[in-house]
């Protein structure tokens, strides 16, 4: 069987399995391990999918494992991220102090906020903080902690211990997963604690959500949207979705209706 042709049947089984194994890869086509692995990386470097331990899935489920390197998952759904942010925007206000948490369209937020007023922002992302140290209008202070290379969050003890120190008016979480009932999810138990803490503490908390997000579950259940747990998102949100989320008292923001409460 010629190579392309091969590749493209690997594509059809992960349409429909959503995963696939290297010894699946190996059985059905009957090739040996090595010819397998090359397939899996050259359909990864066309970004048509994502290799995993032992085998590989389909980008629109591995945007939320967080064992992907951060620089590769900044690289996916730009277009879905800026639109968030975009979103997030008019929720600022000058001389706020803001928690902005780890993530990639966190990340997209945070580059936007050079002219967003004079801002107080404390953050457990180490590429935020990066980011944010040359924007004049930021007093930026930085958690600290035990570095996660994958999120480059800063976790543990010190940053928990740090947390609880401030007082802060509102955060910008991203987070892996959105169910149909509105119950919000992320993928890292280190990254959890941190963020469940927020969300005793701060009075708004806005979870940014891209459309690949929605709908799913993931491994570690945090809170269920509400009033003062908003969920910014892409205007291709369903109805059905943007009702039940309302019904448990949440807003709903999107670029195209920035607020539907």
């Amino acid at each position: 069987m010629k190579k392309d042709i091969r590749q493209q049947k690997i594509l059809d089984y992960l349409s429909h399995f959503e995963r696939i194994s290297i010894s699946e890869i190996c059985e059905i086509f009957d090739i040996v391990p090595m010819t397998a692995r090359r397939d899996l990386k050259e359909l990864e470097n066309d970004h048509k999918l994502i290799r995993t331990h032992g085998g590989a899935t389909l980008p629109s489920l591995s945007i939320h494992d967080t064992t992907l390197p951060f620089h590769q998952r900044m690289t996916q759904n730009i277009e879905l991220k800026e639109s968030i942010a975009r979103a997030a925007l008019p929720y600022i206000q000058n001389r706020h102090h803001i928690f902005l948490a780890s993530g990639t369209t966190v990340h997209m937020f945070a580059t936007m906020l050079k002219d967003s007023g004079t801002l107080n922002i404390v953050t457990d992302a180490v590429n935020i903080s990066y980011e944010l140290s040359s924007y004049p209008n930021i007093h930026l202070i930085s958690l600290g902690g035990e570095i996660r290379h994958n999120s480059l969050t800063t976790t543990g003890q010190i940053a928990e211990s740090n947390l609880n120190s401030f007082q802060l008016d509102c955060a910008f979480i991203g987070v892996n997963a959105v169910d149909e009932e509105g119950n919000i999810f992320l993928g890292s138990m280190a990254e959890a604690s941190i963020v469940r803490l927020l969300c005793h503490m701060v009075p708004e908390i806005y979870f940014l959500a891209d459309e690949t997000k929605l709908m799913k579950k993931d491994f570690i259940y945090i809170c269920q949207l509400g009033k003062g747990r908003n969920l910014i998102t892409n205007p291709s949100i369903s109805e059905k979705c943007i009702h039940t989320y309302e019904q448990l008292g949440a807003c709903v923001i999107t670029e195209s209706q920035k607020d539907r409460r």
